[in-house]
């Protein structure tokens, strides 16, 4: 008598970790709010913003003490990605901005922030309606945070990414102006021109958004491309491309070591059994249509920069029909993991759990995002993760490939959905109060930007040459208790 699969079948308890959101739930009026904004301005003038306070700190001894928490035998392909160019290494070291805008003077409003917002990690991925969207597409960083934040993030980012189109510094200048203007604008429009629900219901759709977005003009030949081909990127892609068939005949993951192993029986188990958690934070429908499905095999699987060498598996699942869905969980991370470094900031909070908070953080700042968002949390390990379909429609724009005025829209598309973003938070208002449309806000964020580029190209040579002589130590076997 065969052996019917077991599907994946809700659990009893729930979770009982939530991510507080009262810092942003204000009552105020709209005016009220914008006045609070400009009494900031009172406190934390323009020019402080501008000033670039220097840090002094061991980068090398910070990024040894981030890699304890990560997988050793990875190490290795992740100190080769973040060398590939200063650009990459601000893309693996996120934390080290964190820690040093944690010592910088912000205006501290807060709002729900991406926490990661470089010019890398806005991307293409598909509603549950099957639209091409466009939008933040990375939120292992997010949490509530002051909003400048995220805009000097993504004003860095575009200095980095610009040197490596060879753009000079009056272009590069150009393009963040252009940038931060894109964004007062639109936290303007969201808070004087747009009701609550019209913020909410704010559309990323890519045809329609992209072209007007680009007053008119038709989409350039490089975001047509990836609309054109996005709608075959998924699970059964993923299937035809990342599997085979077994001498069993099963099909099961190609291996590809040591970015991409089979799990051990005891992790496939536990990551089994841990599904079944996650299924209590996704919605009935999904849940339902989940049920239909069985795990067929598992494999650790690292991606990017920033996050290649934490603990991220694919999960094949087949269905009762024999069509597949495959899910990617991700280890989630403490949002500053800068270990042995203090940056907790007034929003920090100790108790929710990281999944939690990086899936509640997406759903608040997308305005469509993945069904198969959810979570669990490991007891026995302290981990925590979040689920997400894998390459649902899911791309990215090479920004190598752009030219000066390509680069120039893409930077303001990116604004233009960071301040939408921020606008679904109350205290979004409060921003547009503080920088309004003034030319000083404006100057002032890039004056601390074009500082801030400096310093990483400082850190990124102490990296590189800590790699050439072999000082970046790689963790010991005792640091290392993922089990495989």
């Amino acid at each position: 008598m065969a052996t019917v699969p077991k599907p994946l079948a809700a659990p009893k308890k729930a979770s009982r970790l939530r991510y507080d959101l009262s810092q942003i739930r204000i009552k105020n009026t709209i005016s009220e709010l914008a006045d609070m904004g400009k009494n900031v301005r009172d406190k934390v003038p323009f020019s402080a913003l501008a000033e670039f306070k220097p840090v002094h700190r061991d980068v090398v001894q910070g990024i040894q003490h981030v890699e304890r928490a990560l997988i050793k035998e990875l190490l290795p392909l992740r100190h080769a990605r973040m060398a590939a160019s200063p650009f990459a290494f601000f893309r693996g070291t996120d934390e080290l901005m964190a820690y040093d805008l944690a010592q910088q003077t912000s205006t501290n409003i807060p709002v729900v922030i991406a926490g990661d917002a470089h010019i890398g990690n806005f991307g293409f991925y598909a509603s549950p309606e099957r639209k091409l969207l466009f939008d933040v597409n990375d939120f292992d960083e997010s949490t509530i945070g002051s909003w400048d934040w995220d805009v000097r993030r993504l004003l860095v980012s575009i200095i980095l990414a610009g040197e490596q189109i060879s753009l000079d510094d009056d272009d590069l200048a150009d393009i963040m102006r252009h940038a931060v203007q894109t964004y007062q604008q639109i936290i303007i429009e969201c808070f004087d021109d747009h009701s609550a629900l019209e913020r909410y219901y704010f559309s990323t759709e890519v045809e329609s958004f992209l072209t007007a977005q680009a007053e008119g003009a038709s989409l350039p030949k490089l975001w047509r491309k990836i609309k054109d081909n996005a709608p075959q990127r998924d699970s059964e892609q993923v299937v035809r491309k990342f599997t085979t068939m077994d001498d069993r005949g099963r099909l099961v993951f190609k291996e590809n070591a040591p970015r991409t192993v089979h799990v051990s029986d005891k992790r496939f188990k536990e990551i089994d059994a841990h599904l079944r958690t996650y299924m209590q934070t996704i919605k009935p429908d999904v849940a339902v249509l989940l049920s239909q499905f069985h795990v067929s095999d598992i494999v650790r699987h690292s991606v990017g920069v920033g996050s290649f060498g934490t603990r991220c598996y694919l999960v094949l699942l087949t269905a009762i029909d024999g069509s597949h869905l495959v899910l990617q969980i991700k280890e989630a991370l403490p949002t500053r993991r800068f270990q042995g470094f203090d940056v907790t900031t007034r929003f920090s909070q100790d108790g929710p759990d990281n999944g939690e908070r990086i899936v509640t953080c997406q759903q608040i700042l997308q305005r469509a995002s993945d069904p198969f968002l959810g979570f669990y949390h490991n007891d026995d390990t302290g981990r925590s993760f979040y689920v997400r379909q894998f390459r649902d429609m899911k791309e990215s724009l090479d920004v190598s490939k752009m030219d000066k005025d390509d680069f120039d829209t893409y930077a303001r598309i990116c604004a233009l959905l960071l301040a939408r973003g921020h606008a679904q938070s109350p205290t979004g208002a409060i921003v547009r109060g503080y920088g309004g449309q003034k030319k000083k806000l404006v100057n002032a964020l890039i004056d601390w930007s074009t500082a801030y580029a400096k310093q990483v190209h400082a850190d990124y040579d102490a990296f590189t040459a800590a790699v050439k002589d072999q000082t970046l130590a790689v963790p010991t076997k005792e640091d290392d208790d993922d089990d495989e």
